[in-house]
């Protein structure tokens, strides 16, 4: 038998004992053992996941581990085979503790009244409390946050709009209650009364009065000369 980091190189017979020699480079032993070869050492994959963790050694096998991001999947002693990429948390979750090379990410729902967009978040969010000038649109759920909307858009439109129609409505009421408060012989006497006034036919007017005291007065001066 040969030590670890040793294979045998001759066998014992009658006459000699067992002939050992070291492991040569990139190839060990363990353990105590009767091999003829020594082993190959592990390498660490890159494309698996794996980083070289401790370098092989003649009586110690490479140690492999999982790079960050990843979890070992296949354990053996301190040796990774096999390693996965952490899970993410989907929406509506959060990170309750995070991965490890050897553990998986543990995720938790978020509370009522919160939310989270997934992925790395360890905490879920508070909902938005629209304000006072605000609105609340969409409600916020696990996934999502509250959506708001201003309310000042339609406090101007509203103003707009009165100030564009309220003039022509008021135009409107007025031209009712003069209408209204006319009589319908009158409103039916409009159409006549307007048709004599444009027949009417206008003469001039002489002032007949003051011709006559001014041929008076002349007539008088006239006899007294």
């Amino acid at each position: 038998m040969c030590n670890p980091g040793y294979h045998v190189k001759q066998v014992c017979s009658e006459h000699t004992g067992t002939v050992c020699a070291p492991c040569p480079p990139q190839t060990y032993t363990a353990h105590a053992n009767g091999l003829s070869k020594c082993l190959p050492c592990g390498v660490c994959d890159p494309d698996m996941g794996l980083l070289t963790w401790q370098e092989c050694s003649s009586w110690k096998d490479t140690v492999c581990r999982c790079i960050p991001g990843y979890f070992c999947e296949n354990q053996d002693g301190s040796h990774c085979s096999t390693c996965l990429p952490h899970t993410t948390c989907p929406p509506g979750q959060r990170v309750e503790k995070r991965g490890t090379h050897n553990q998986d990410t543990v995720c938790a729902d978020c509370l009522t009244g919160t939310f989270s967009l997934g992925g790395t978040q360890e905490e879920c969010l508070p909902w938005t409390k629209c304000s006072t000038f605000q609105q609340e649109v969409t409600r916020g759920t696990s996934s999502t946050d509250t959506t708001c909307s201003s309310l000042v858009y339609y406090y101007v439109g509203f103003i707009l709009l009165a100030l564009i129609v309220g003039p022509g409505i008021a135009g409107f009421c007025i031209y009712k209650r003069r209408h209204l408060h006319t009589s319908p012989v009158a409103r039916e006497l409009e159409p006549f009364q307007q048709e004599q006034q444009e027949n009417t036919i206008r003469f001039p007017v002489t002032e007949v009065g003051l011709a006559e005291t001014e041929e008076e007065t002349a007539s008088n001066c006239t006899n007294s000369g």
